[in-house]
């Protein structure tokens, strides 16, 4: 009673600090990313696990049994927490998506279809798709047959739903799930007897893949990581980059060859040094074969912050009651405190103002009413509803990097979350409503005036926004992809 007496003489604005450092302790504690996630999708539930930052050995020893000459060994350091699925996408979860969207997949609108299984091997057809693979399957058995934007799509899907920004894994983030902390050739053990432990593969598959969850997880409690099916990683295949990364992505393909992006882990159809963590693989982007599929990666939280209701006065307090000048030890220490937690609450806001301020200019060059802006693991994207799917093909830098991407406009009153993999501090529109990309690769970050691209009849160019950040590193010509189907 004495410290709500004194409570009413100091300023309101003390009073809310107060209240803010009394529960910033507990709001802490609920901000804690659990363990696991289940994510109901309609009827059918994604499962999360938690991966928790960390440090790993990337790649093989030179005499590891089976090795390839694309997994020179390195020092990974993955600076973020992040989510993984519990499981490979299912045949169930993926319906759930198809009948929401009314998606068609590559296979299924291409007129080849895919590579489906036929008794011996794989083989195009036309009835080939994610429905008919050539084996029988449940809503438990992984999905095949989807190439890398169909994956893509499901992340974007998955994001729009919940309001929680999804991808593919990373490379690094897939190897460094996939370990859970082991250094062997399977997080099972080095002979190849563990991958009959942790995987489907040629020895024990059979003629199809299986239903998700029946062999043993490793220290993480992710399922399937070896085996079943291949999984598409974000990443252009390449070779490592030399010396210690700090979450490393090849943001686009080497020059001079095929653009192909990466798989992890072996399939039903291959043998098990596939299965072996370092091992790497790499298809073209578009192929669908039944032993594709694909797992996704969350960010920890959704993007749209909670709405915190405002406090409201304590129940028997009136303006009447009688006031006191008598101060507590304990009373000076929370308003003291409350105060500078307030004054870094209001230095805070002013920055989200800015950052908000700057992050929606308009990109210059960029079509009236596209605009940016950062937040968490991506960005907003703002657009006139007469851009409706139109693609837009952008770049943005993230912790240095380049990475260039592409995402059908759907304008809506919030806006379009985009997921980039960390914080963007500059997005840029490439192109917009063509297929190929607008800027050379081959070019720094910062462009001369002289230098960049101008509109032409194949789609909208824009300038780079920034002129300060670090110019992109072309990386030498790569040869030595391993052999395709």
């Amino acid at each position: 009673m004495q410290l709500r007496a004194t409570a009413r003489r100091l300023p309101p604005a003390l009073v809310l600090g107060a209240a803010v450092a009394l529960l910033a302790p507990a709001a802490a504690q609920a901000a804690d990313p659990a363990p696991a996630v289940a994510i109901d999708l309609g009827g059918v539930s994604l499962e999360l696990v938690l991966v928790k930052a960390g440090r790993f050995r990337q790649g093989s020893p030179p005499a590891e049994a089976g090795r390839g000459d694309d997994e020179a060994a390195r020092d990974v350091t993955l600076a973020r927490d992040f989510y993984l699925g519990k499981f490979p996408v299912t045949v169930g979860q993926f319906a759930r998506f198809a009948a929401e969207t009314g998606y068609r997949t590559e296979a299924e609108v291409g007129a080849s279809g895919g590579f489906g299984f036929d008794g011996k091997g794989l083989s195009q057809r036309k009835e080939f798709t994610w429905r008919t693979p050539g084996f029988p399957q449940t809503d438990l058995h992984p999905v095949t047959l989807v190439t890398f934007k169909d994956a893509g799509e499901f992340a974007r899907w998955l994001t729009q739903k919940t309001g929680r920004a999804f991808d593919l894994p990373t490379e690094a983030q897939w190897e460094y799930a996939d370990r859970a902390g082991t250094q062997t050739r399977f997080y099972a053990g080095d002979a190849d007897s563990a991958a009959a432990a942790i995987g489907w593969f040629k020895g024990n598959a059979g003629s199809g893949t299986r239903p998700v969850g029946q062999k043993q997880p490793n220290a993480f409690g992710l399922h399937d990581m070896s085996g079943d099916v291949y999984e598409w990683c974000r990443d252009w295949y390449g070779p490592y980059a030399p010396g210690p990364a700090v979450d490393p992505e090849q943001t686009t393909p080497p020059a001079g060859d095929k653009p192909r992006r990466v798989l992890r882990g072996g399939s039903w159809l291959k043998d098990a040094k596939h299965l072996r963590a370092a091992a790497r693989y790499r298809n073209d982007p578009g192929s669908r074969n039944a032993d594709n599929g694909f797992r996704v990666v969350a960010a920890l939280s959704a993007s749209a912050p909670a709405v915190v209701p405002a406090p409201t006065a304590p129940a028997g307090t009136t303006a009447g009651a009688p006031r006191s000048s008598s101060w507590s030890t304990a009373a000076v220490v929370g308003f003291v405190g409350g105060g500078l937690v307030l004054a870094s609450a209001i230095i805070g806001l002013i920055g989200v103002l800015v950052h908000r301020a700057v992050g929606r200019k308009p990109v210059a060059g960029a079509p009236p009413g596209v605009t940016f802006r950062p937040q968490g693991d991506g960005f907003w994207l703002h657009a006139p509803a007469h851009l409706h799917g139109s693609m837009l093909h952008y770049r943005c830098l993230v912790k240095g990097a380049v990475r260039r991407a592409s995402v059908p406009i759907e304008p809506s009153p919030r806006g379009q979350f985009v997921y980039t993999g960390g914080s963007p501090s500059a997005v840029e529109v490439e192109q917009l409503g063509a297929a190929a990309w607008a800027a050379p690769r081959a070019a720094g970050w910062a462009a001369a005036p002289s230098a960049a691209p101008r509109a032409g009849a194949a789609g909208r160019r824009a300038r780079d926004r920034i002129s300060s950040a670090p110019d992109v590193a072309v990386a030498a010509p790569f040869r030595g992809y391993p052999s395709a189907y």
